[in-house]
């Protein structure tokens, strides 16, 4: 009995595993008509064998079925990757992503994942029948080249894996293939912020090294036709140059390889085609390999293609945009909002409001690592002088059109993080409460009551070095204020407006005295998955500028190693992101943003308010409104794949 029992159950899980097999190989997929032209054409296999075998299905609140088509018009100030933003539109696809709430992680790329009791051990269970956007298949394989031949290969990383997001110990993460679709990895610590991680920035480096393209590179993988790539590649002097002038993933490599090599595969929904840098335009076309459908089958996105449109200044792609030219615009300004609002006839432009993540608008930074300007800058006293002399309501006024209200960088008031000290203290402007910490540093004056550098007997003049790319926030206009404001207390100040590549030369070896960047950190759990401005973990934590260098590249002659306060609070950092509940992380997290509080390391200006967003008025699909900023991906949290051209 117990035979014929077994055999029957047995027989029954055989049909069933053959009839889900084949009911997912029959189902029926839409797809785009330039993609159906291809498939006729016999450039491309049907659209059900591009897809995997479960899709990631898009059903969203505010979304209906769409139709295909239409170029998105996008166009930005410059000529490189980051001005272009086509990293908002990309880039925040890793193997979980964001829920539409930017509430919590959701898989992605990953159909499931399961989490050990303790939060050391997570199982990834990719979706079968992935394909990079050139057709090879993505497997596990592809993320064990990115965390065992580019992350821990000695010679690549400088002989120290990475610390951060993927090394929250003191070892860095063992992987372990299961099969072509399973792998693990095991930390040496417990680590409950993993996924919430690897769903913001973080998260794309481990999709976007196609072990198929990039192991040429390797001298692991290629070792007899590396000398004659090296020959072929400016630049490349051996294998590890040449390898980084290629990857978008690795130490010393620069993720807008994408947007210049058209060959390079990608997991994302638009890939390059016109690539930056051959003219005045870039293309980017769907992904005929893209694995999101929406609840009818129909696989995403709907839009055709991304056109970028370089301009060499603001003013006249501000008029090209409100003439209509244009399908949206980033880095909006509040002194254009009236333009946009009354323009919107003309221009076909709706304006969306989009809440910022921020905890401030601005941040002032001086680098308390600068070799010639640590001994002034890495006093308390100064950092609450500087921060007295600072005519808040003025720029508030006059920079961000009275919107917004005096305000530290911190959490927000509704956050679970909020720091009531931290949000509040030094905010009152008070020469003489400024000059009277700043004698307690810089007591002595020239002839011109400029104040000297207690060591040097010079004049105390700080060069601030101000990006042109400013997301909308003014960073040169806050800057020339605070030249007045701080030449009222003897501090000279030089600003010095140059573009982002050289901002970040001069992040990269420290060389940057002091800057005016954003105000990220605000909105929900912000704090713990972007700190930059309450730990020197991030690459943007340019108040602790050769900390964060020393951290994240440990062998990096520019890195400062960091007293034992700094250390100590790293570690305390690292203690919240191993944390296995929220409960735990809260508490930690705590007590992290309480010792930025009493230390004082970072300036805010401002609260941050809300912004807004032009989109075309035929865009349908989109949200009313969404938390917009660098960890929850710009336009990214919106899921511009499920857009569409009403009309």
């Amino acid at each position: 009995m117990k035979t014929r029992l077994m055999f029957w159950l047995v027989l029954c899980l055989v049909l069933t595993v053959s009839f889900s097999a084949i009911s997912a190989q029959d189902t029926q997929y839409g797809e785009a008509p330039m993609l159906a032209e291809r498939v006729a054409a016999g450039e491309l296999p049907p659209v059900a064998e591009r897809l995997p075998v479960n899709p990631r299905v898009i059903d969203l609140p505010w979304s209906e079925i769409g139709t295909y088509g239409g170029d998105l018009r996008d166009p930005f100030v410059g000529d490189s990757f980051w001005s272009a933003q086509m990293v908002f539109w990309t880039f925040w696809k890793g193997l979980v992503s964001w829920n539409e709430g930017y509430s919590d992680w959701v898989p992605n790329i990953a159909e499931s994942v399961d989490v050990s009791e303790d939060a050391t051990s997570y199982t990834f269970h990719l979706r079968e029948g992935l394909k990079w956007s050139d057709g090879v298949p993505f497997t596990a394989d592809d993320v064990l080249f990115a965390i065992n031949d580019i992350h821990n290969n000695e010679e690549l990383n400088g002989g120290t894996f990475p610390a951060g997001w993927l090394k929250p110990g003191e070892a860095a993460p063992v992987v372990e293939k299961i099969d072509d679709y399973t792998f693990t990895i095991t930390f040496d610590v417990p680590y409950g912020m993993f996924l919430i991680n690897m769903a913001g920035w973080p998260g794309w480096e481990l999709v976007s090294a196609p072990k198929h393209y990039l192991e040429q590179f390797h001298i692991d993988y290629n070792p007899d036709g590396i000398d004659a790539l090296i020959a072929e590649t400016e630049g490349a002097e051996d294998w590890v140059s040449l390898f980084q002038s290629h990857s978008a993933v690795g130490t010393g490599t620069d993720p807008a390889v994408i947007s210049r090599d058209v060959n390079y595969p990608t997991m994302f929904p638009w890939i390059y085609t016109d690539p930056l840098g051959t003219g005045t335009q870039f293309i980017a076309e769907r992904n005929p390999y893209y694995y999101w459908v929406d609840t009818a089958g129909n696989q995403l996105p709907y839009i055709d293609r991304i056109v970028g449109s370089v301009y060499q200044d603001d003013q006249t792609m501000l008029v090209d945009v409100l003439a209509g030219g244009f399908d949206t615009m980033a880095n909006t300004t509040d002194e254009q909002r009236p333009l946009f609002f009354d323009n919107e006839a003309t221009s076909g432009l709706r304006v969306y409001p989009i809440q910022s993540e921020g905890g401030g608008t601005v941040s002032v930074l001086f680098n308390m690592t600068h070799p010639d300007f640590a001994h002034i800058f890495s006093e308390k006293d100064f950092r609450v002088g500087m921060s007295y002399a600072i005519d808040r309501e003025e720029i508030i006024d006059i920079v961000y059109f009275g919107q917004g209200h005096p305000r530290q960088i911190s959490p927000l008031e509704d956050s679970p993080l909020y720091n009531e000290q931290l949000t509040n203290q030094y905010l009152e402007y008070n020469v003489d409460l400024a000059n009277e910490h700043l004698d307690l540093v810089l007591p002595d004056k020239d002839a011109d009551g400029w104040r000297l550098d207690p060591v040097t007997g010079e004049r105390v003049s700080i060069v601030f070095t101000i990006q042109t790319g400013d997301y909308g926030l003014r960073f040169t206009d806050v800057a020339e204020l605070l030249k007045q404001y701080f030449a009222a207390v003897g501090v000279d100040i030089i600003v010095d407006v140059i573009d982002n590549d050289i901002w970040t030369e001069r992040r990269n070896d420290n060389s940057m005295e002091a800057t005016i960047f954003t105000g990220e950190g605000g909105y929900g759990i912000t704090a713990i998955t972007d700190p930059r401005y309450f730990v020197p973990v991030h690459g943007q934590s340019v108040w602790g500028n050769g900390w964060n260098i020393w951290y994240l590249e440990p062998n990096n002659p520019e890195g400062v190693e960091p007293p034992q306060e700094i250390l100590d609070h790293i570690d305390l950092y690292e203690s919240v992101l191993q944390a296995p509940t929220t409960e735990e992380r809260y508490e930690l997290m705590g007590q992290v943003l309480q010792t930025a509080a009493d230390n004082f390391w970072v300036i805010g200006i401002s609260s941050a308010t809300e912004s807004y967003r032009p989109l075309s008025a035929r865009l349908a699909n989109v949200p009313e409104s969404w938390v917009n900023g660098w960890n929850p991906g710009g336009v990214a949290i919106a899921f511009p794949e499920q857009w569409y051209y009403s009309e």
